[in-house]
């Protein structure tokens, strides 16, 4: 019910090329060294849903709180091939989709005052300073980028080195919902958690849920000056603030946050065991792939912990036919997958002792 990918086909995206992930299951696992592309598998997941957006993409860019969209996006293409070009496909249970971004780089001579309508300044509130910039240029690079996605359909932006803000496109239709937990995401989650407490429908889904891991949970609201979650339990004779408790806490509610808002749609979780207690994983892996099943949500996980790869395999006996294990490979410069059902990769590793990462 919850495999709405089922196969990913990615060309060329950053350091991947020709990698296939194939028959994917409700839950997927993918492990692998380091820079073997579990992140960027990530990304491009997380591409599919609209990629006609230039927001999609800059996304991608792993920028965090600052930094330079020229750049980011630069550090998106194949970083062996002179082709500005990323491929990647997928089938759904519908249809089978590519997805095309093409770059080129030109030079450009532009005007101060369309500099700062670029990054939306759109006045001078100093007739001074404004005065300064009438007739003043400057050398700039422009990445004009091409999305070639759907039956021939094409979008065209252009992103310039100087350029601090990209605009929010409002005739982009959403699609299935796909969303995206960094490793850190539990530190500063206010983001999903401040969307699903004003959606209605969303919170009693939080809520329903939250009770089953946790039943001394009453309600969880804002502050009064809406700073801090505040969490109303009958363990405590008041509210207490969620930066109370441990990370572990706050990662479980971001996940179930995550999930919720990922209903009918996509979970992409980074290093999902991060700030998990190991004596926690059971029951709190259990309880979100639970949850993922109930909102019809599919699951792509990465991990670097062979202890954390061996909970989710065995968390639930229930959830084992519904896991594949993705193990990914860079060997002499060739992206290689190995797939494992999650009785394969339970047996040999009990039987066999093969190492699963």
């Amino acid at each position: 019910m919850a495999r709405h990918i089922t196969d990913l086909d990615i060309g060329d995206y950053r350091g991947l090329k020709d990698l296939c992930l194939q028959d994917c299951n409700d839950i997927n696992i993918l492990t692998g060294n380091n820079n073997s592309g579990k992140t960027s598998v990530l990304e491009v997941l997380s591409g599919i849903g609209n990629p006609e957006s230039i927001l999609t993409w800059v996304k991608m860019c792993r920028l965090g709180r600052s930094g330079n969209y020229y750049a980011g996006m630069l550090n998106l293409f194949p970083v062996d091939s002179d082709d500005m070009a990323i491929r990647f496909a997928f089938q759904d249970s519908k249809r089978y989709r590519t997805i095309e971004l093409e770059a080129k780089i030109r030079e450009e001579r532009i005007s101060a005052m369309d500099i700062e309508m670029i990054n939306g300044h759109d006045s001078c509130s100093d007739l001074e300073e404004c005065s300064t910039k009438i007739g003043t240029y400057y050398e700039s690079k422009c990445l004009h980028l091409e999305v070639l996605y759907g039956l021939n359909e094409m979008v065209e932006y252009d992103i310039y080195d100087f350029q601090t803000r990209i605009p929010a496109d409002q005739s982009v239709k959403k699609s299935m919902p796909i969303i995206y937990v960094s490793p850190s995401e539990h530190t500063d989650g206010r983001l999903l958690l401040d969307e699903v407490m004003e959606s209605p429908a969303l919170y009693q889904e939080l809520m329903k849920i939250l009770r089953k891991f946790d039943d001394s949970i009453m309600n969880i609201t804002k502050s009064g000056n809406a700073a801090e979650y505040i969490v109303l339990s009958t363990k405590h004779k008041k509210a207490v603030p969620l930066s109370a408790y441990g990370d572990g806490m706050k990662k479980a509610l971001v996940l179930l946050a995550a999930v919720v808002k990922a209903k009918d749609g996509i979970l992409l979780l980074d290093e999902f065991e991060t700030a998990i207690h190991t004596s926690a994983m059971n029951s709190i892996f259990s309880w979100i792939l639970q949850s993922a099943q109930t909102l019809n949500v599919q699951v792509f996980l990465t991990s670097h912990s062979l202890e954390a790869i061996g909970k989710v395999l065995r968390c639930d006996p229930e959830l084992q036919d519904k896991i594949n294990l993705y193990t990914l490979y860079n060997k002499e410069g060739e992206n290689l997958v190995r797939k494992m059902s999650c009785m394969e990769a339970v047996e040999a590793q009990d039987d066999w002792g093969v190492e699963l990462r």
